[in-house]
């Protein structure tokens, strides 16, 4: 997936599971503090990501997220299944 790729599903992600405008989702947003999501948020985003992409996202690669362009550099760098 190329980055704007990602943005767009990230973008789509947030609105879905966390009522969170696209707008919002920029590269520099901070997940935590500019985005307000918690811990339990971000089971569920990985939980999603890992429905959407069929990647298996790693906890401890996870804990080290802190802005959504570490969500998009994470997604990029990993090698996603073939879709039907």
């Amino acid at each position: 997936m190329t980055e704007p790729e990602v943005l767009v599903l990230l973008r789509e992600v947030f609105q879905s599971e966390f009522e969170i405008e696209p707008a919002a989702v920029r590269p520099e947003a901070r997940l935590r503090e500019d985005l307000d999501l918690d811990s339990i948020d971000a089971v569920s985003l990985a939980a999603r990501l890992e429905y959407e992409t069929g990647a298996v996202l790693k906890e401890e690669r996870l804990k080290s997220l802190r802005t959504v362009s570490d969500v998009v550099a994470l997604l990029r760098g990993l090698p996603l299944p073939a879709r039907a």
